[in-house]
């Protein structure tokens, strides 16, 4: 467990919290993902989810979803809450996770995000991700609404040997 400087407290999520990233997916998403989805995530080993909570609430304010291989990781996905947003969760479960990479040798993190998720972008540029490349048309948000590319962004960890 870590605690951030805005008294949150980032810690691994249990599978005893999977109905909860369930409704903070869905929050978050048109496209969200099942309880059964999460349990899936969280029993496998190539997986690391981080939430952030606040004292006494059980369900987790926002999530961080990891996965690694060799020395490289993804982020697969980052959810924050609708109530909580722009109270540094994102950027605090970013850093913990990116000091836990560290430690473990991994050497570059990549993740995608939709181009219009202007503060998320924001967010990886604050973090020192650079656009590597972009996957267009990737997002398909509803029938009739125009897809939305794709960013691919990538931070150095490590050094390469």
């Amino acid at each position: 467990m870590r605690l951030l400087e805005n008294g949150y407290m980032v810690r691994d999520v249990g599978l005893d919290q999977v109905t909860g990233l369930a409704e903070l997916h869905k929050s978050s998403f048109k496209q969200s993902w099942s309880a059964d989805d999460f349990s899936l995530f969280l029993q496998d080993r190539t997986m690391r989810m981080l939430g952030a909570f606040q004292q006494g609430v059980k369900a987790p304010l926002a999530f961080l979803l990891v996965r690694s291989a060799a020395d490289v990781a993804e982020v697969i996905s980052l959810a924050v809450g609708p109530k909580y947003r722009r109270r540094g969760l994102g950027e605090g479960l970013m850093d913990v996770a990116i000091d836990d990479l560290l430690e473990r040798g991994i050497k570059t993190l990549h993740l995608e995000v939709d181009e219009q998720n202007v503060a998320a972008v924001k967010l990886y540029e604050n973090l020192g991700f650079d656009v590597v490349g972009t996957r267009e048309a990737y997002y398909r948000h509803g029938r009739g609404e125009k897809a939305t590319s794709a960013l691919l962004m990538s931070l150095q960890l490590g050094e390469d040997e």
